[in-house]
């Protein structure tokens, strides 16, 4: 952010022009190139002030009649170039003699750096003024551009590009800014942009600089390799904001002679660059071009610098140069944009996520007119707000001040709206959005990435146009895509992408309900537990609910996000939240809206309305109403459970009920715990267990699977459940009562803190599998996790964690046996699979499995439960297998396929949004995924000698070597969906295995793939690597590196062959090779350059046979 604001503030200074008097007196009007008469005449603001010392623009040819037609072809020379004699052979200036021959629609310019470069190495100021200089000479242009970038020079345009789109994004100096949109194509000619094998990025760019027509000296060389760091977050900015930009590299193939002493390459920190005269390649391969959908790659047989001089037209170099540049400047044709539609649904529907409106529409709409006061603007600053350029709005209120309630008014509100057309959006096309996040919800209620999902699915789909925009390069591929979409570095580029191409026009007013509410999931696991436990040490006001580190952090996390955005003038919010310090301090400058200061009336509407219809005609109904009010003390929650709970007294007892109501929700003294203490010991034992089984679920449970789970896992003569209802099987008649009855103990012993939430059927007497039951209020959750509060219950028992998580894994495995009686859990089309919902149970019992693991002491009641799991799905597998008829007659179905399906294993098809679904021949290996140590153990020892030696030696690939291929399609249904085949299991099952007679030695094949598991963990270009740091973090990542680590050498120490030979393939395309290495040298390959794992690695040696060295590792 520091770095924008520098670069914004130095293109202020760009706009006003040259500091320097005398340097106006250099200018002077200078036209070089060819052009039609009637354009000079007639177009005189195409004219330039260009500069006599062959620095700045120089315009070479103009064919462009007006401002819209044509393009502009912008060259930027290199270090220490000239722009026009890097671009000339033999006398011939190729952009000005011959291009405009054969582009006759095209305006050419050239761009000499302006000054000396500062040894600081980098290229801002250079970048700036091409900016400037652009701006001015385009001055009501809107035609497009393309760049072309001769070495270094390519690096200015990136900068540029960069800095002018992050002015278009913060809505700074928008005449710079209108450069990055109107940017259609770039071609780099020999630029370096990334790394090349060990050398740095800056190293390769010092390199290049070497072979400018002067020498450089040896600091600004060493700026170049000290600046290495600034040069990669450029280029990852650059390859953020360049993604629906054409770009070509060319690379060179001939040698050029480097100009440099000895002295100045020693200089230059020893870059193998040889002795003055010697031959070298400019730019190394690796470095002149880099992987992307929109990015195309190509070598010319020239050196360095005739990559950009041409001496004639025939030339091969030029006439491929010509399809280049036609290629970056051609639009689509009709027929492409109608191709591209079915690709515009399939990203939406990515996009889309099923909880996406969940939350908004579990709020009650507003009671009558009680929320109406809002709208008037003697009461607040909302009709203000709506007209001003103030970008944030701030309603606050305390604990159940009905935020949401008021929220979700406004958002839905059609004056809003139109007192937003009038005022602030009266010059630009107005889109709206709101998101309601959810801490009781699933992960991606809760975090950025269901933000931002939410937020763009809102914007394209009212302006489908956009989404090319903010998605540019996923047309350009397979669908599913090879990488995942929903990843936050792919939304972050898109949501800003959209907002950098269209700000001059779009405006965006964004509702963002419950802030304090949000939190950040992705790095959640890097908080110890401590740093997640709630700690209650305040007495009084929202703080009294309790923080968490993890949750202020989330909350300075999410301020601060809203104050970025809301620098821009194209975006306004409205947020609430809870009245947290941290709130107060970050939008101490915005209106601010205090919620529980209006609602008092609200409240005795709200009051008055439900005594009228549930209790008419009882006396003194004003009074009491008004007491109510007044009592709540703004607190809207507070006031409906107090009203439920006065109604549901007698006449005789209501006032001395009224009366001893606690005036607060929270708190060993508040209304909460007053409705607990109301219940009998029974039903607090009751309400105890479900609450808590709610709590330990790492997802809201759905109805079903709690209804199974709230029995328990055994019933009274100590059978397991799962097992009965083998003998006596649910019908959806038995399986609505079911329900029925935990419902009402939700509302009876839980006091109605928990909901089950409103499936998607029309008929309420149809249970769904997808109701989940989660809290009726934030608070409510918050305040059930304290300890303190159950011990003062006497009804109270407590009971171990393993015993919910058991009764979580039972419910999921019974809720998985009925999952038939609603909708079919296998899908026959496009491929045999299960339906995601089906799989999502299946997953989440196998989570729960892992806690049981390492926990339970009776292994074999628990190792049943895992077997009837197994054979419970692979029936419901066979089952719709031979229930299934296909649409035409296929006599090669019932004689060849159902049979060989019949015998696969129903873990082998889990259904994916990507790739190929994990292979697993038998339950026991999704278990050694699943990190079930005991149940594998258990299952092996039950084994002969021979059977379990075998078993445990197929088990192994399983251990040491993940298959790491595609994405399941359950991470739609639920952010806290984690595959099980990216990750490698625990190590600690490797032991069970060797214990059981696995051996390395047996299986050379199983050695080699182990060991180039670990470029899935440790290789920047690894596709695992990069969806592991995305869909989590990177502590998941360092989880499976330690793993990794920790299997090769058990391996090892049980015979595995160090100098086993193994074909290894690095890079991609045409740039693809492949070489033999020993498994002694890739392992240290493989480490080399993690100190964390040096002593690991000098331990691996020593097992090799090799003298260790901690110094290896560097």
């Amino acid at each position: 952010m520091n770095r924008i604001k520098e670069a914004l503030a130095r293109i202020a200074r760009a706009t006003r022009g040259p500091k320097e008097p005398s340097s106006s007196s250099s200018l002077r009007l200078d036209r070089v190139g060819r052009s039609s008469s009637s354009t000079l005449d007639s177009r005189e603001r195409d004219k330039a002030l260009v500069r006599a010392d062959g620095k700045g623009p120089l315009i070479l040819f103009d064919g462009c009649q007006n401002g819209d037609d044509g393009f502009d072809i912008v060259f930027v020379h290199g270090l220490f170039g000239s722009r026009s004699g890097t671009w000339t052979k033999g006398g011939l200036c190729y952009p000005r003699d011959f291009l405009g021959l054969d582009i006759p629609e095209a305006r050419i310019i050239a761009w000499g750096w302006t000054g000396a470069l500062s040894n600081s190495g980098t290229f801002s100021d250079q970048a700036e003024l091409l900016l400037a200089d652009l701006a001015r000479l385009r001055t009501g242009i809107t035609r497009p551009i393309v760049f072309i970038g001769h070495g270094i020079g390519g690096l200015v345009v990136k900068e540029a590009l960069v800095t002018a789109a992050m002015s278009r994004i913060y809505g700074a100096h928008v005449e710079l800014g209108n450069i990055y949109p109107r940017t259609i194509g770039c071609l780099f000619l020999g630029t370096p942009h990334q790394r090349s094998g060990k050398r740095s990025l800056g190293e390769c760019i010092a390199a290049t600089a070497l072979l400018s027509p002067t020498t450089p000296n040896p600091q600004l060389l060493r700026a170049f390799k000290e600046n290495d760091k600034a040069f990669e977050n450029m280029h990852a900015t650059f390859t953020m904001i360049s993604r629906d930009i054409r770009v070509v590299c060319i690379r060179e193939r001939l040698p050029s002679t480097i100009a440099a002493s000895t002295e100045t390459a020693r200089d230059a920190d020893g870059m193998e660059l040889g002795n003055k005269g010697s031959m070298q390649m400019m730019v190394p391969r690796d470095s002149a071009a880099y992987e992307s959908f929109n990015v195309t790659r190509y070598d010319m047989i020239v050196n360095h610098l005739d990559l950009a001089r041409f001496k004639s037209r025939d030339e091969p170099g030029y006439e491929q140069m010509l399809i280049w540049i036609t290629k970056s400047s051609s639009g689509p044709t009709t027929a492409e944009l109608e191709a591209r539609e079915p690709r515009n649904q399939e990203i939406l529907n990515t996009i889309y996520y099923d909880t996406m409106t969940e939350r908004e529409s579990r709020i009650d709409p507003a009671y009558g007119q009680t929320c109406d006061w809002i709208m008037s603007p003697k009461n607040t600053m909302l009709p203000d707000f709506l007209r001003s350029k103030d970008p944030v709005l701030w309603i606050s209120g305390t604990a159940g001040s009905g935020k949401s309630t008021v929220m979700k008014h406004i958002a839905r509100s059609e004056k809003v709206k139109q007192q937003l057309l009038e005022g602030w959006a009266s010059d630009g096309e107005l889109l709206l959005a709101c998101f309601f996040m959810f801490e009781g919800g699933n992960r991606i209620q809760k975090s950025y990435e269901g933000f931002l999902r939410s937020i763009l699915y809102q914007i394209l789909s009212v302006r489908r146009d956009l989404i090319r925009v903010a998605f540019p390069s996923f047309f350009e591929c397979d669908w599913p895509p090879p990488v995942l979409f929903t990843s936050i570095n792919n939304l972050n580029q898109g949501w800003y992408s959209v907002f950098a191409h269209m700000s001059d026009t779009l405006r965006l007013f964004v509702f963002i309900d419950g802030i304090d509410e949000y939190r950040i999931m992705e790095r959640k696991d890097h908080y110890e537990q401590k740093q997640l436990d709630i700690v209650y040490d305040k007495g009084s006001g929202d703080e009294s609910w309790g923080q968490s580190k993890w949750a202020v952090d989330s909350h300075i996390e999410i301020s601060k996000l809203i104050n970025s955005m809301g620098s821009k003038d194209n975006i306004k919010f409205v947020v609430s939240s809870r009245e947290l310090p941290v709130f107060a301090e970050s939008f101490a400058e915005y209106p601010r809206i205090k919620l529980q200061e209006h609602t008092e009336r609200s409240i005795s509407q709200y009051v008055a309305g439900r005594l009228e219809d549930e209790v008419p005609g009882l006396p003194d109904t004003k009074n009491l109403c008004k007491e109510l009010a007044q009592k709540s003390r703004g607190d809207i929650l507070w006031a409906r459970l107090a009203i439920d709970m006065v109604i549901g007294s007698s006449l005789r007892t209501l006032r001395s009920m009224l009366d001893s109501l606690p005036t607060h929700l929270g708190g060993p003294d508040g209304l909460y715990m007053r409705m607990l203490e109301n219940l009998s010991p029974d039903q607090q034992q009751v309400a105890y267990k479900i609450f808590h089984l709610v709590l330990s679920a790492h997802q809201p449970p759905s109805l079903i699977t709690l209804s199974f789970a709230e029995e328990g896992y055994v019933n009274r003569t100590g059978e397991l459940k799962i097992i009965t209802d083998n003998t006596h099987p649910y019908d959806a008649a038995s399986i609505q009562h079911l329900t029925d009855q935990v419902i009402r103990r939700l509302n009876l012993c839980c006091a109605s803190l928990l909901v089950a939430e409103a499936g998607p059927s029309n008929d309420p007497n149809t249970i769904e599998t997808g109701q989940r039951v989660v809290f009726v209020h934030q608070t409510a959750k918050e305040w059930i996790r304290r300890k303190d509060i159950w011990l003062r219950l006497p009804g109270c028992r407590l009971i171990d964690d393993v015993e919910y998580y058991f009764s979580l894994l039972s419910g999921c495995a019974r809720h998985i046996k009925i999952f038939a009686l609603f909708r079919p859990p296998i899908l026959a089309w496009p491929s045999w699979r299960f339906r995601p919902g089906a799989w999502l149970l299946i997953a989440n019992a196998m989570r729960y499995a892992e806690r049981v693991d390492r926990l339970i002491s009776d292994v074999q009641s628990y190792c049943e439960l895992m077997d009837e799991l197994d054979n419970t799905c692979q029936r419901i597998w066979v089952a719709a297998l031979q229930n299934h008829k296909p649409l035409h007659e296929d006599p090669d179905w019932y004689e060849s396929r159902l049979p060989n399906l019949c015998r696969k294993h129903w873990a082998s098809y889990e259904p994916m949004d990507a790739g190929r679904p994990p292979k697993r021949k038998d339950f026991l290996s999704f278990a050694v995924q699943a990190n079930l140590i005991r149940y594998t153990a258990t299952k092996l020892s039950r084994l002969s000698t021979e059977a379990r030696r075998k078993k445990a030696q197929e088990l192994l690939p399983f251990v040491v070597s993940p298959k790491a291929e595609g994405f399941s399609a359950c991470a739609g249904l639920s952010g806290e969906y984690l595959d099980f085949h990216h990750d490698m299991p625990d190590t600690r099952i490797l032991d069970v295995l060797f214990d059981a007679g696995a051996s390395p030695r047996d299986d050379d094949r199983m050695w080699i793939r182990a060991l180039k598991a670990g470029r899935h963990y440790f290789s920047r270009g690894s596709l695992t690597m990069t969806h592991l740091l995305e869909t989590s973090s990177s502590a998941r990542l360092m989880d499976n590196r330690e793993r990794w680590v920790m299997a090769i050498k058990s391996l090892l120490r049980h015979g595995a062959d160090p100098h086993c030979e193994i074909q290894v393939t690095t890079g991609s395309g045409e740039n693809q090779s492949t070489m033999t290495v020993a498994a002694v040298d890739l392992i240290r390959e493989t480490l080399e350059g993690e100190p964390e794992y040096a002593v690991e690695l000098v331990e691996m040696e020593t097992l090799m046979g090799r003298r260790g060295s901690v110094g290896i590792a560097r």
